[in-house]
């Protein structure tokens, strides 16, 4: 039995104070959709294991979950704190001491959660998590490791203005290294937009920040993907899988099982070996737990295995939870979805359309209820097919109960 939480912008409290912002990097204020998140975590969920999130969900939500075979105990943390954790810390629950631990990821309450209720493992140093949450970290692994796709991280305007002409005129992004999920990650198109990008940089410097950005080419890819595994503290590493990633733009939108060919061809390119390798140096780091390294296919067949490395679970794990736990191969959809009357009406809606997963079945479970509660609310969805017909149907499907239902 294991309790489950955490935050899913953590990245925005692992980031250093004084780092310099790229112009397409997010502030400092919460996301709404990214608070409510946590309920994502419910579909990972086995019998026995307790959810606890940051706010409290539509009794649909449950119920939805339930009919598809998820069974879990939910509970709301109290109020007060930042985090869950933070705010768990306040009065700790008895009845939780001693039980397995699965946070999201290591944030500043999780290690006096751990000690609060003897919970286990003992989770590794936040500072440890932090360092080797950077790109600047990952790039450095790329070059000791001799893999390909090292790009070139620079510490001042006038070393970024040199990498990118260095380039010549070749495609070029430049990566906040705490970014993630594609926000901080910025294509120079132009000698116009390098300079917008410096100017903005130069304010911050005058002000007392520190620039540190990845300069890195933009790949041609074909294929992108992640590779999912724990790293014990020991350094063996526990394969879990690897997902093919949907992506619109720097944008994620989906994650799914990866096709017979590719998976043979990755394979054959040795790619979970080198895993192994980026385990042993993550614990090596001092790091153990859940890990997601984001990877690429380029078009001229070369292998790009480490873009960046995040030390926490992903949207590629809950997936592969999400199969286990379904009990069978699953496609994770997200949509934009601002809906009127949030998930109920989404339930309600897959429901008449005769597409909500039930258990044993295929159809289209809608995750998350907190994410719709904003005018660019979410939809995050796992989808069961039995074939690739089946697959575009439920898209279809899903496509129109959430045209129907937008604000």
């Amino acid at each position: 039995m294991t309790l489950r939480l955490g935050a899913f912008d953590a990245e925005r409290r692992w980031r250093p104070a004084g780092l310099a912002t790229l112009p397409s990097a997010p502030g400092a204020g919460a996301d709404p959709v990214s608070a409510a998140m946590d309920e994502l975590l419910a579909v990972t969920c086995e019998p026995g294991d307790v959810l606890v999130t940051g706010s409290d969900v539509p009794p649909s939500w449950v119920d939805a979950l339930a009919g598809a075979g998820v069974e879990f105990e939910h509970r709301v943390a109290p109020e007060g704190g930042s985090t869950v954790e933070e705010r768990l810390l306040a009065d700790p629950p008895a009845e939780l001491r001693g039980r397995a631990f699965a946070p999201y990821a290591v944030d500043s309450g999780t290690a006096g959660l751990v000690r609060a209720l003897d919970l286990r493992p003992v989770p590794p140093d936040l500072g440890v998590v932090r360092a080797v949450s950077s790109k600047s970290w990952s790039n450095a692994l790329v070059g000791e490791l001799g893999l390909a796709g090292a790009g070139v991280v620079v510490s001042s305007v006038p070393e970024l203005v040199r990498e990118v002409a260095a380039l010549d005129g070749a495609p070029v992004l430049v990566k906040d290294p705490f970014g993630v999920a594609g926000r901080g990650t910025l294509p120079i198109a132009s000698p116009r937009v390098l300079r917008s990008v410096s100017r903005v940089l130069a304010k911050q410097v005058e002000r007392g920040a520190r620039v540190e950005v990845l300069v890195q080419p933009r790949f041609d890819q074909v294929a992108d993907f992640s590779a999912q595994f724990s790293v014990r503290a020991g350094g063996r590493v526990d394969w879990h899988g690897t997902r093919l990633i949907d992506n619109s733009g720097f944008s994620y939108t989906g994650s799914r099982p990866l096709s017979p060919g590719l998976a043979a061809r990755l394979a054959a390119l040795g790619y979970r070996a080198v895993m192994t390798e980026v385990g042993g140096a993550l614990a090596d780091a001092g790091y153990h737990g859940p890990v997601c390294v984001d990877s690429m296919l380029l078009r001229d067949g070369t292998l790009v295995p480490v873009l960046e490395v995040n030390p926490r679970m992903s949207m590629g794990l809950i997936c592969v939870l999400a199969e286990r736990g379904l009990g069978r191969p699953v496609r994770l959809a997200v949509r934009p979805a601002g809906v009127r009357d949030g998930f109920e009406s989404v339930a309600r809606g897959l429901g008449e359309a005769g597409v909500l997963l039930r258990r044993g079945g295929t159809g289209v479970l809608p995750l998350a209820a907190g994410t719709l509660g904003t005018a660019r609310g979410r939809l995050y969805c796992a989808v069961v097919a039995r074939d690739e017909a089946e697959d575009r149907a439920l898209d279809a499907a899903l496509d129109s109960v959430v045209a129907r239902r937008a604000a």
